[in-house]
């Protein structure tokens, strides 16, 4: 009980500080990719892919610690390099610069997440993990509820390099913070690795899998089409400024909060397509705040986007999860889930790519309206795969 309580302590006490780390850069990138450096169209679908690439090659770093004894060390090592990248931000003065910083930051960070779900196993007792978890996570949010906004306003002040070089250390005492923890670490015989290929034949043996990628697919391409579009509208029509693009961040955040509980209660009652159906049928009024933010400039319409956001983005995060687990026989969960990562990945590469190309030739209305059209649809395909179940 004693390692129980410590082990908390220190990951609470970690991810107060990563939630520093996370309110004082993500939320920004855009937005001062627009302001500071006059990123074109292009340059933000760079920032938006950055996290898509990275992804990509979380399948490989899973192969890579399968066999390692050292899990907390394959965790905790790219993590530090990954949040050490912002340390050099005060020498950032170009577009180049800083899209190098952010790509640097998002594929080195994906390292570290294989690792992370097996030291977290190891961390806590399956009958406390989820609880426990669901603590952190919300202290987490919290953090970043109040920071965000604090972040915005000093960026407004000061500029972002001295703002990024400070996360970036908060973000490296939080890694240090977390590698005291004490685990044990268990080593398994290495597994016979299992290739791109026989991976990318699941969809066609599992129709029911096969199905829910192609929806999931679907709705997130159109999701991934506006993201690009939504810092120029930030900027160039609604003149936001770092201050109020971080209490639009605020909003989102406390409605993640608020609907982590919501969501995780609702998954145990019902089933997790379910709450992907609802989620994604609420999603399309994310793309309908900035379109008619963009035709009537004001901030009121992107703030209720931000709310919704904050549901939507809840609730993703913990019905894929435990609709995978779900759809997945038992022995294939880990192959069920590299593919669902690669597909997210090429996603998150194509989506935004796509929408700025598309954006000089019909605007944000016509990108906004694409959005609006996939988040329907994959709403409405959603509740019919829901309803395909057998299981539920």
């Amino acid at each position: 009980m004693d390692r129980l309580k410590d082990t908390l302590k220190k990951d609470v006490a970690s991810s107060i500080l990563a939630g520093i780390f996370l309110a004082s850069t993500t939320p920004f990138f855009g937005v001062i990719a627009r302001r500071y450096f006059s990123a074109s169209p292009l340059h933000i679908s760079l920032i938006s892919i950055a996290s898509g690439v990275g992804q990509l090659f979380t399948f490989y770093w899973g192969y890579i610690i399968r066999s390692r004894r050292d899990k907390l060390k394959m965790y905790v090592i790219p993590n530090i390099v990954a949040r050490g990248v912002f340390l050099f931000t005060p020498i950032i003065y170009s577009i180049s610069s800083f899209l190098l910083i952010i790509f640097l930051y998002q594929i080195i960070s994906c390292m570290a997440t294989p690792a992370y779900v097996e030291v977290v196993k190891a961390m806590y007792p399956d009958m406390l993990r989820g609880r426990i978890m669901g603590l952190v996570k919300m202290i987490n949010n919290l953090v970043v509820i109040a920071v965000t906004p604090l972040s915005g306003q000093a960026i407004s002040s000061i500029g972002f390099r001295w703002v990024f070089f400070v996360s970036g250390i908060a973000g490296i005492i939080s890694t240090l913070i977390f590698s005291r923890i004490k685990i044990r670490e268990v080593h398994r015989e290495t597994s016979v690795p299992v290739s791109i290929k026989t991976i990318l034949t699941i969809p066609f043996l599992d129709k029911k899998f096969g199905q829910y990628l192609s929806v999931f697919f679907m709705y997130g391409l159109g999701n991934w089409l506006s993201n690009p579009i939504y810092p120029i509208i930030l900027v160039d029509k609604l003149q936001a400024s770092t201050l109020q693009v971080g209490y639009i961040s605020t909003i989102t955040s406390i409605l993640s909060a608020i609907f982590y509980i919501y969501w995780g209660r609702y998954i145990d009652k019902k089933n997790p397509v379910r709450v992907l159906f609802l989620v994604f049928s609420l999603d399309f009024m994310i793309p309908l705040g900035y379109l008619l933010s963009s035709i009537k400039p004001t901030l009121i319409f992107v703030s209720i986007s931000a709310g919704i956001s904050g549901i939507v983005n809840a609730g993703v995060d913990l019905a894929v999860m435990n609709t995978i687990l779900m759809l997945a026989p038992k022995e294939e969960i880990a192959s069920y889930m590299a593919l669902h990562s690669t597909f997210v990945g090429i996603r998150g590469i194509i989506g935004p790519f796509l929408g700025a190309s598309l954006y000089p030739v019909i605007g944000p209305i016509g990108i906004f309206s694409i959005n609006i059209a996939t988040a329907l649809s994959g709403g409405f395909l959603m509740y019919r795969f829901c309803n395909s179940l057998t299981t539920i």
